[in-house]
């Protein structure tokens, strides 16, 4: 997404939330973060993770940025903290896992350039949403549809703060694999989805 005279609306069609912004931002920094975060982690398959759930924030408070300069320093400032908190983690996995599944996303990607069938994904996704466990599903609509804070959530479902944590994380990564193995993941797609489309 670059600011150029011929792109002066950039970041008013970033703070929309537009598909197009996804997919733009995607293009230009999704690479070169997975790098800079498979250097931190020294595990390929987590720093996927770490990025979709970096590009996730963003999407989310996107309303709060007017400058290109600040979209760049909070994605690679907000990878960095991610990873720092992996490497303390206890939970690492140990080895690299096989990211096979990025080659097939950049394919699945290509076929969303057209609206319409972006339009039916985004359908089959909220299905797949629908899908999940009660729970994780509870909790991803709370966050993501309804757009309650991770305390908010909590008081209403009666649980800690780090339990709807864990479950938001536990969602997010059943709904990536549900995707994966329906052939409908995409990185750029699942994005704007997740921050974006569900709180539409």
């Amino acid at each position: 997404m670059t600011l150029s005279p011929q792109n002066q609306d950039a970041i008013a069609v970033f703070q929309q939330g537009s598909y197009v912004a996804v997919k733009e931002l995607f293009d230009e920094h999704y690479t070169v973060l997975i790098d800079f975060a498979t250097q931190l982690i020294l595990n390929k398959s987590e720093a996927h993770h770490i990025v979709q759930e970096t590009f996730i924030k963003l999407f989310q408070m996107r309303d709060r940025f007017n400058r290109e300069a600040d979209i760049k320093a909070f994605l690679f400032i907000t990878v960095r903290n991610i990873c720092f908190a992996y490497i303390r983690s206890e939970n690492k996995k140990g080895s690299d896992q096989d990211v096979t599944w990025y080659q097939q996303s950049l394919k699945t990607t290509a076929r969303y350039d057209a609206e319409t069938l972006r339009n039916q994904a985004l359908d089959d996704m909220q299905r797949q949403v629908q899908a999940l466990p009660e729970t994780e599903q509870r909790v991803f609509a709370l966050l993501f549809c309804d757009q309650l804070t991770i305390p908010a959530v909590a008081g209403q479902l009666a649980l800690t703060p780090v339990t709807v944590t864990q479950l938001r994380i536990k969602a997010i990564a059943l709904l990536r694999e549900n995707l994966i193995a329906a052939d409908l993941f995409s990185i750029p797609l699942f994005i704007y989805f997740v921050a974006v489309y569900s709180g539409l």
